[in-house]
C-alpha cells in the first residue's frame, strides 16, 4: 500500500489547455522513458520529436482511461497536444535514460519530408499505427515514416489511400496533400 501511494506522488499531472501543445523536454538526460496516463474524456495526441527539425519519430492517440509507455532517445522531446475545445487532463511519469544498454536491432528504412497543407481547411489524416494528424490550414507538418507506410483520408466513412511511402520520396521533400486528396478522389 504504501509503495501504491509513494508511486502516485512520483506522477506529474498537466492540464492541456483546448487546441494547444504542451512539450516536455529533459536537454540534461542522455534519453528517458514516459509513462502516460489519459485521465481526460477526450483523447490526447502524444508524440516523440526531433530538437533539430520537430519532425514526428513516434505518435499515437492516447484514448481516454488509457495508459501507454514511450521511449524519448537523446535527441527529441516528448509533445503532448490536445485536438479539442476542452482541456485535457494527462498524468506522467519519467524514467531516466540508460546509455549504453539499448539493445540495437535492425533498422526500419525510413523516409522524413513535410506534409503541407496549402488549403484553409483542416485535413484530418490517418496514419495507421503511427498517429491521425490533422494539418491545419496553410501548414507544414514533419514526419519520418518507414517505407511501405500507407497515408489516408476519411471520406464519406471509407478510407481513402493518399500516399503510401517509398524509397523514391526525397529526403526532406514537401508534399503537398491537396494535390494527394485531388489525385485519389478524381482517379476514376
Amino acid at each position: 500500500m504504501l509503495f501504491a501511494q509513494k508511486r502516485d506522488m512520483e506522477k506529474s499531472t498537466i492540464i492541456i489547455p483546448p487546441k494547444q501543445v504542451v512539450v516536455i523536454d529533459y536537454p540534461n538526460y542522455k534519453g528517458f522513458g514516459v509513462k502516460v496516463w489519459n485521465k481526460a474524456k477526450f483523447e490526447v495526441g502524444i508524440s516523440s520529436r526531433s530538437k533539430k527539425t520537430d519532425s514526428l519519430q513516434k505518435g499515437f492517440g492516447l484514448n481516454k482511461g488509457a495508459s501507454a509507455s514511450l521511449l524519448i532517445e537523446e535527441d527529441m522531446y516528448l509533445q503532448f497536444e490536445n485536438r479539442f475545445f476542452a482541456p485535457l487532463e494527462v498524468q506522467y511519469t519519467i524514467y531516466k535514460g540508460k546509455p549504453g544498454k539499448k539493445k540495437v536491432g535492425e533498422l526500419t528504412p525510413q523516409r522524413g519530408f513535410y506534409l503541407v497543407n496549402t488549403t484553409a481547411q483542416a485535413i484530418p489524416l490517418k496514419i495507421p499505427g503511427i498517429m491521425n494528424p490533422n494539418l491545419s490550414p496553410f501548414s507544414k507538418s514533419g514526419v519520418d515514416l518507414p517505407i511501405g507506410q500507407k497515408i489516408l483520408l476519411s471520406v464519406a466513412g471509407k478510407d481513402v489511400l493518399l500516399l503510401t511511402v517509398t524509397d523514391s520520396i526525397p529526403k526532406g521533400a514537401r508534399i503537398n496533400v491537396a494535390d494527394l486528396i485531388d489525385r485519389a478522389l478524381n482517379q476514376k
